[in-house]
């Protein structure tokens, strides 16, 4: 059978290096179609044409349908990647304060869908992650929806102590829970380094043991402020130097506003841990990965949006474990969790959980 994927707002920064990295990493073969998908605008359109034919020159050896759906009407992918939206620019350092301006897109995509495709699997790439995922939970029902902020984050978290450590990610497992945003929760109870040497494991211990000494909180506010000011007056050089000072936990939170500000997104780390998602729906062999999903209490009684360990595969996704959280994180997860709830209740202007009651009856 052949695997059918869709991009919406495949003319983006996001989207268009999610289609090269989708079709260089061979998950689509011979009979396979990449959708690139518009708003019935001509602009849009045509800057889609342009793509699809710079994608054929590219990647045509393996005969990988590429075709151009003008209208949200013309979507058919089995698996769809939302990636339309305003991004952050023009001073906006905080993902939650695209909400509003993303609100009415969000509901008007999610409706057509609803319609073209009611039961394609939907990874939901733009940001606000939460808000987009309650949204198509309530549209399409929340087991073909989840979010990859939680992954992405993750990934960030691991490298950021592989850095630190003089190894490669390769060799780093790590946990973020929480928010695709300010209520992000690195676990450092999740972290597996998978090494035999002693002064490695020793340094970690440090590490952990350092970030122990001041709340994260407190850190990762002075390292944003330090960072902001030095944006004022474009020194990104020297942003990103005082971050790499930082310990991993907060270096996180602070990075991906320094790339933000210059490049407006992160489109090959966002593709990346897209693609994870997209191999994993792929495969019938379960995937353990990160994501934002709307719970119904599978995860620590939790109910409404927020991420938490998946297993994904071809038969969508479940919740998962995660050995090692200690008290204190699951306390900080339960708070990402009623945060996130608080923020989508103000943007949607909805009485908290109403629609989360809903989701789970």
């Amino acid at each position: 059978m052949s695997n059918s994927i869709s991009i919406i707002g495949a003319s983006g920064a996001v989207g268009s290096t999610l289609a090269g990295q989708i079709l260089r990493s061979g998950l689509l073969k011979f009979g396979d179609r990449l959708q690139l998908v518009g708003h019935g605008l001509p602009s849009s359109s045509a800057r889609l044409l342009s793509n699809r034919i710079d994608l054929m020159d590219a990647f045509d050896d393996e005969g990988v349908d590429i075709e151009v759906a003008a209208d949200l009407r013309d979507i058919d992918g089995d698996i769809v990647v939302m990636c339309a939206g305003v991004t952050l620019q023009n001073g906006i350092t905080d993902r939650r304060a695209l909400g509003r301006g993303n609100l009415a897109l969000f509901e008007d995509i999610a409706e057509a869908c609803a319609v073209h495709v009611p039961d394609s699997l939907f990874i939901i790439v733009s940001n606000p992650v939460e808000l987009a995922v309650k949204i198509f939970s309530e549209k399409l029902g929340r087991l073909r929806v989840l979010g990859m902020g939680a992954e992405q984050d993750s990934l960030r978290f691991a490298r950021a102590i592989a850095h630190d450590l003089g190894i490669s990610r390769h060799f780093v497992t790590a946990s973020v829970l929480g928010e695709h945003g300010q209520a992000m929760v690195p676990l450092w109870g999740s972290v597996r380094i998978d090494t035999a040497n002693e002064q490695i494991l020793e340094e970690f211990e440090q590490i952990v043991s350092r970030s122990a000494g001041i709340p994260l909180e407190e850190r990762a506010a002075i390292l944003r402020a330090h960072v902001l000011e030095l944006l004022k007056s474009e020194q990104i050089g020297e942003a990103y130097e005082r971050s790499r000072q930082a310990l991993p936990d907060a270096r996180i939170f602070v990075q991906p506003l320094i790339t933000g500000h210059t490049i407006h997104s992160t489109p090959n780390a966002t593709s990346n841990a897209t693609l994870r998602f997209i191999s994993a729906a792929l495969s019938d062999i379960p995937t353990s990965l990160h994501g934002q999903v709307q719970l119904c209490g599978e995860f620590l009684g939790l109910q409404g949006t927020c991420g938490v360990p998946l297993v994904v595969s071809s038969q969508g996704w479940q919740v998962g474990t995660e050995d090692g959280i200690s008290p204190e994180e699951t306390e900080r997860v339960v708070h990402a969790a009623e945060s996130i709830g608080r923020y989508l209740s103000g943007i949607i202007q909805e009485p908290s959980h109403s629609s989360d009651a809903l989701a789970c009856a």
